[in-house]
């Protein structure tokens, strides 16, 4: 199949599947989240792949949501039906958490806020060490999304997820491997090899039994995951409404500094 969005290739078993709009970082647009959901699809009924490995086009691996196409891909004043569009942004985010076929993200560049959070809903997380990682949403005033706000506390605990949530700050690979965020942070030179070895590991291996451990380890949480992604649908559709999130937004279209009411 031709995506708009994203590369796909199979090889020895292996599918590769990139975000594939360099020029934007790998910006999510809604076109982006409808085809991962058509390429989970794919890769649940194909059993020719054994392995998933999802990664970045060019620079980055995904800057979070594309705000140049934000206001025509949700219809940014009325609420009911932007958290309808999050809801299938929902749906994507719990096709990929339940393949049963393991998934590696391949962190090969910056991931910010939704970038960083397609990153955690993977299996295994790999990333080069000069890349950068964030949940940058409370500084363009909005919330956690793309089940980031299940998947962050999980992975750090709750302190740890406070702290990064709230304050949105930037950290390095190195630290998302020391906090438990990531599995792995690799020089760059090594970074491919280091996926690739993993992957042909998981290809290689006993599939029926990986898929069925994956789905013992996840199966208590999947209802937790999508109470976590409905909460979110309802929680950004109502930032969407706030003067802050409308005064982040005209910042970044005059490319100035944001001045939020504190309300």
């Amino acid at each position: 199949m031709d995506y708009q969005t994203l590369g796909f290739t199979v090889s020895e078993a292996k599918a590769w599947v990139t975000l594939n709009r360099p020029d934007r970082l790998n910006a999510i647009n809604r076109v982006m989240v409808d085809e991962l959901g058509q390429v989970a699809d794919l890769i649940r009924t194909d059993d020719a792949i054994r392995v998933v490995i999802l990664t970045g086009g060019g620079a980055a691996f995904c800057v979070g949501a594309d705000l140049y196409d934000l206001p025509h891909d949700l219809p940014l004043d009325d609420e009911t039906a932007v958290a309808q569009v999050l809801r299938k942004a929902g749906d994507t985010i719990l096709k990929w958490w339940t393949l049963k076929k393991p998934v590696i993200a391949a962190i090969n560049g910056a991931a910010i806020g939704g970038g960083l959070n397609l990153a955690l809903m993977c299996d295994l997380t790999v990333a080069r060490a000069d890349a950068v990682m964030s949940q940058i949403y409370v500084q363009r005033g909005l919330v956690l999304d793309m089940g980031g706000s299940y998947f962050l506390p999980k992975l750090v605990g709750m302190a740890k997820a406070k702290e990064l949530a709230l304050l949105g700050d930037a950290i390095s690979a190195a630290e998302a491997e020391r906090i438990g965020m990531i599995n792995k942070c690799v020089e760059p030179e090594g970074f491919l090899p280091w996926v690739e070895q993993w992957a042909s590991r998981l290809a290689q291996g006993a599939g029926w039994a990986i898929g069925m451990t994956k789905m013992a380890l996840i199966g208590p949480s999947i209802l937790e995951l999508e109470t976590a992604l409905e909460h979110e649908a309802h929680s950004v559709a109502q930032a969407l409404q706030t003067k802050n999130f409308q005064e982040a937004m005209r910042a970044f279209k005059e490319k100035r500094d944001i001045h939020f009411s504190g309300a």
